[in-house]
């Protein structure tokens, strides 16, 4: 972590800044430069859990309920490009635990850090070997035939594929912020453009894709996001609470995770640049990826003011299956906000126990 700084690092932008606030604002965005370098990052993932489970790099965790309510698990999986913390960032504001004090056996996909070894895993790999096992065991532990699914951003369109595919193993399907329809991915789905980007010549096969090819990725999507990040962290500086609140956050934003190369191309290619999801021309090891064949009940939220998955790219989903029971809702809040914002135990992880209670296999 970068301790010292010099005096004012953005001197040299000082007469460009004029249209964009002027000087103060680049005082208060110097900083909060210095905030971001100095503040320790807090402990996170810290709801206490069991390891019940492991594969290669992923693990399997289970947090049990204090007073079990539901049979069914509850199956968490989370993007495979940042860590799983995201879901239980803080105590007050953590997923897991909310579902597993409302009742819940919770079990949650923790993909890990591949390393150059698993360079060439596939998206049939993460499906029907990684996923499928941790489906699986989640059912055997729980004592149940079929699992809840809830997939976050990139997680949620893996456990819609994973039900499309094996659909008897699922007895409900609730996706947030998930694409589906890539072409309608806005800006990432820009950046990713066949007609801009080589992917043959990006990501070799026999490589990992590199944290620093994501991170530089969410920057280009955001370009002020880091200028709008340190001014508001000047405006808390005095305030403890919601400046840890906001480190936990950056924590976990930091702290991006490699991609197979064999993944990363397919996923990328078959979804932003393809749209083969949509398209129904997915092909797994040999099977067709049909949303149709999805008949469990299921749930989609997308959030109002996400650039990352836009609601137009999620909330097809609602349409693609074959299930007779469909909840679809656009909610007033942003692709991070839901999971770590008040937002997230204020009103969405009620709205999703009561959706997972309400659908008991």
């Amino acid at each position: 972590m970068l301790r010292d700084l010099p005096p004012d690092p953005l001197a040299a932008l000082r007469p460009l800044l004029q249209g964009v606030g002027g000087l103060r604002q680049s005082d208060a965005v110097r900083r909060g430069l210095q905030l971001h370098a100095t503040l320790p990052r807090p402990e996170i993932g810290t709801t206490p859990h069991t390891v019940i489970h492991t594969q290669n790099k992923l693990s399997l965790k289970y947090y049990a309920p204090a007073s079990p309510r539901c049979r069914t698990p509850v199956v968490v999986i989370p993007s495979m490009i940042n860590k799983a913390g995201i879901v239980d960032l803080e105590p007050d504001r953590s997923l897991v635990r909310s579902l597993a004090e409302a009742g819940h056996q919770v079990y949650l996909v923790d993909w890990g850090i591949p390393g150059d070894e698993d360079a060439g895993q596939t998206v049939a790999d993460t499906l029907l070997s990684l996923l499928h096992r941790a489906v699986d065991r989640a059912c055997r532990h729980a004592g149940a035939p079929r699992t809840h699914l809830l997939g976050y951003c990139q997680g949620g369109t893996l456990a819609a594929m994973y039900t499309a595919l094996r659909p008897a193993r699922v007895s409900g399907l609730a996706t947030f912020n998930a694409p589906v329809r890539f072409r309608e991915g806005g800006r990432f789905r820009q950046f990713v453009d066949g007609a801009h980007i080589d992917l043959d010549a990006l990501i070799p096969r026999d490589r990992l894709l590199p944290v620093e090819v994501m991170q530089l990725a969410f920057r280009l999507l955001d370009p002020m996001g880091n200028w709008h990040k340190y001014a508001a962290l000047d405006q808390i500086a005095e305030e403890p609470h919601r400046l840890r609140r906001t480190m936990a956050r950056e924590r976990w934003l930091e702290e991006n995770v490699p991609m197979p190369g064999a993944f990363a191309r397919e996923f990328i290619g078959r979804a932003y640049q393809d749209d083969a999801l949509m398209e129904g021309d997915w092909q797994i090891a040999g099977e067709r990826v049909d949303l149709r064949t999805i008949t469990c009940p299921v749930a989609v939220f997308a959030a109002a003011r996400d650039f990352i998955a836009p609601p137009a790219s999620v909330m097809p989903l609602a349409e693609a299956t074959g299930s007779s029971d469909v909840t679809a809702e656009v909610l007033d809040t942003g692709h991070i906000g839901i999971v770590v914002g008040a937002f997230g135990p204020r009103v969405f992880f009620p709205r999703l126990s009561a959706w997972f209670a309400a659908h008991e296999a």
